[in-house]
């Protein structure tokens, strides 16, 4: 049972391929169904994993592959779509930097034993991120109907959530002092111990 949220991820990271294989085939509507059921997972895989505690090394690095598949996999369908309109580039290229610092920072904590996880400012930005794309899927999917502002607001907040998370990220985890994260922890489980023992 403590391996559902892994599986879950999983099968994120699978119906982003089938999202861009709907994308690609311009089934919008059911492009649009496969990433909504994606992004549901990734709130159960999360709520799962807290509520019973399910939390693994391997779910911390799971989870956000996951998400960052789905999300840029999207982003690019999209820019490949409106490749005439500026705006989709430069989300599109803020991400794609945004990503490479976010890896450059995992590969710098794996070497010191420290595996980097997915915090309320990430989730926020991906949910905002997920809005836009969905929004967008519905303006290519419904004739008629015209979206575009609303796509491009919450596109433009997710970029910006976006880099306020990378900033806590560093703060938080990067250049945090080790023994904070380590007391940090050992609290959070006497907490869970004595929960438990209750």
């Amino acid at each position: 049972m403590k391996h559902i949220p892994n599986i879950l991820s999983v099968f994120r990271i699978a119906l982003a391929g089938l999202f861009i294989y709907l994308f690609i085939r311009y089934e919008y509507t059911y492009a649009l169904i496969v990433f909504a059921t994606a992004f549901f997972t990734d709130i159960l895989d999360g709520y799962l994993a807290r509520k019973f505690n399910w939390i693994s090394d391997t779910g911390k690095l799971l989870d956000p592959v996951a998400d960052k598949l789905l999300v840029v996999g999207a982003l690019i369908c999209i820019l490949i779509r409106k490749s005439g309109e500026p705006f989709y580039l430069v989300v599109f290229v803020l991400v794609v930097v945004k990503e490479a610092l976010m890896l450059a920072g995992a590969a710098i904590m794996l070497k010191k034993k420290d595996v980097a996880y997915a915090d309320w400012y990430g989730k926020s930005a991906t949910g905002l991120f997920a809005m836009g794309i969905v929004l967008t899927l519905l303006d290519f999917a419904i004739a008629g109907v015209r979206l575009e502002a609303w796509c491009i607001g919450f596109l433009s907040a997710a970029v910006a959530l976006s880099y306020l998370a990378l900033i806590h990220y560093a703060k938080s985890q990067m250049f945090a002092d080790k023994s904070e994260h380590e007391a940090t922890d050992g609290t959070a489980n006497e907490a869970i111990d004595e929960k438990s023992e209750k």
